[in-house]
């Protein structure tokens, strides 16, 4: 089965309505403020739905990964809630009592400009190789369902995402990211639905199938770091992940700054966090449906099923749309597949743009056009896109060659430099004695370690492959130890304003 013109017109219908929403907000552009922070009036729900951290990759990974591997992966997320209290209660009260526009001019008050430089490298780079990930996966997922050339796709995806960003800034980027959030759970909703109604089974009978699979059984926790995951170890990696890259990326913080007050960034945080938890439950549950799905209607010995499907696991669910799902469905589907893709290329453009436009300013001798409102900071984001669009073709060709599932391609790749960069602020924010000497070593420390355990077989010739979940915990405590180490001999006291003890502040941290 195929899409027919139904799911296409659903396809196009939907990426003309995110265009129009561009164009929209557009009209209302009258300042860089405006451009990358909505005008600081965003309302904290929508602020808070459009920071989903769940992008294509989670879309068809979070079910290959319960087909795959089973439910260990899943468990970890029982420390989300915990994650609360140190963003609300260290973070935001600093981030939201500067007048800063970025997360790296932070790091300029507190710090010095090498340390803003490297941090907003660092995130550039980050930033572009999650947009080339995100990419290649709805393009991947898209060609398997209708057959187009995947090189097409992704010059689609990256046109249309870009159009709408650099036209309606953040604002657009706040309410497409918030409707393709909502399309995309209402996405991950229909699926277990549709195969309860189409085997008569429900929720407990899919459990049976999967316990009788071996596949609920969870390792707690080991010594061995080449165990590919652990209940303990996946806590560490899920509670580090999100405090790190919602204090680090300018992404998140950005969000953040768009809204009115810090009671209000407090509130989206919220929804940010019980939106994410909730994608993961409802995408888990859909591994968890198709896995019983195809073992109702397979004849094989549960060995060899399990074998045969584990083949697939990152393809299952986007062969149950095209093979099962009435037309209509099916095209909607896709359209939450393009819909998560071009959340976060969209998200990463308008970020990237706000952090390099302070480096890029129009001078008298460059040509009138150039010096018009806000031509620049749209160029920018045009060149963002443009290079997210040539990621995701170097990963189209990469991960024809590689065995890793899309769980370990984000895990070794995307989040290499999510402890580092952390290490930055954190360290600003809780050890008054850092400096620039002492952040950068132990941000060199914390890359090292991260490339030594995403890479460890390719790199350093360890004979088995370190897990990827230590990747973020593991370089984040160094980086932090080293940076806290070197402060003792090289540091000094920093002024009480950006560690957020002035009176100013009102004493909030």
């Amino acid at each position: 089965m195929q899409l027919n013109a139904l799911d296409i017109a659903v396809v196009v219908g939907y990426m003309a309505a995110m265009s129009l929403i561009g164009l929209y907000f557009s009209r209302k552009l009258d300042s860089r403020t405006d451009f990358f922070l909505g005008g600081r009036g965003m309302h904290w729900i929508l602020v808070g739905g459009s920071l989903s951290l769940f992008s294509t990759i989670s879309f068809m990974a979070v079910p290959g990964e319960m087909i795959r591997y089973g439910l260990g992966f899943f468990v970890a997320y029982l420390i989300v809630p915990f994650i609360v209290p140190v963003i609300n209660r260290i973070v935001l009260p600093i981030i939201m009592s500067l007048p800063i526009s970025s997360a790296y001019d932070y790091l300029d008050k507190r710090f010095d400009i090498s340390v803003t430089r490297v941090s907003e490298y660092t995130f550039v780079l980050k930033t572009l190789l999650w947009m080339g990930a995100i990419i290649y996966t709805a393009s991947l997922a898209v060609a398997q369902v209708t057959g187009w050339n995947i090189f097409f796709i992704i010059a689609v995806i990256g046109i249309i995402t870009t159009f709408y960003t650099s036209a309606g800034g953040l604002q657009s980027v706040i309410w497409t990211d918030f409707i393709q959030t909502m399309l995309f759970t209402g996405c991950a909703l229909v699926i277990p639905m549709y195969v309860m109604y189409a085997t008569g089974v429900g929720p407990f009978g899919w459990w049976d199938s999967f316990s009788q699979a071996g596949r609920t059984e969870i390792t707690t926790f080991s010594l061995d770091p080449t165990v590919r995951m652990t209940t303990v170890g996946n806590m560490a990696s899920v509670f580090f992940y999100f405090v790190c890259v919602s204090s680090s990326d300018q992404m998140i913080v950005q969000r953040y700054l768009s809204t009115p007050s810090l009671q209000a960034a407090r509130r989206s945080v919220w929804v940010y966090i019980v939106s994410n938890l909730a994608s993961v439950v409802f995408l888990a549950i859909c591994g968890l449906s198709l896995f019983a799905f195809y073992r109702y209607r397979s004849s094989l010995p549960i060995d060899e099923f399990q074998q045969q499907i584990a083949a697939t696991a990152d393809r299952t669910m986007i062969q149950f749309v095209v093979a099962e799902l009435p037309h209509g469905i099916a095209g909607l589907i896709v359209a939450g597949l393009l819909a998560a893709a071009m959340s976060g290329l969209s998200s990463g453009m308008n970020a990237i743009s706000s952090v390099l436009i302070t480096k890029i300013q129009p001078k008298k001798t460059w040509i009138s056009f150039f010096q018009k409102p806000l031509v620049v900071e749209r160029l920018i984001g045009i060149v963002m896109g443009g290079a997210g669009v040539l990621l995701a073709i170097g990963f189209t060709l990469g991960m024809e060659r590689s065995t890793w599932n899309l769980v370990e391609l984000s895990g070794r790749v995307v989040n290499l430099f999510v402890g580092p960069l952390a290490i930055l602020f954190f360290a600003g924010m809780l050890l008054r004695r850092s400096n620039a000497i002492s952040v950068l070593i132990g941000f060199a420390a914390s890359v090292l370690t991260s490339l030594y355990i995403g890479f460890s077989q390719q790199i350093f010739g360890v004979k088995q492959q370190l897990s990827f979940i230590w990747i973020i915990p593991v370089s984040f405590i160094v980086g932090f130890g080293v940076t806290a180490i070197v402060s003792l001999f090289l540091g000094r006291g920093a002024d009480a304003p950006v560690l957020g003890r002035d009176e100013d502040l009102g004493g909030r941290l």
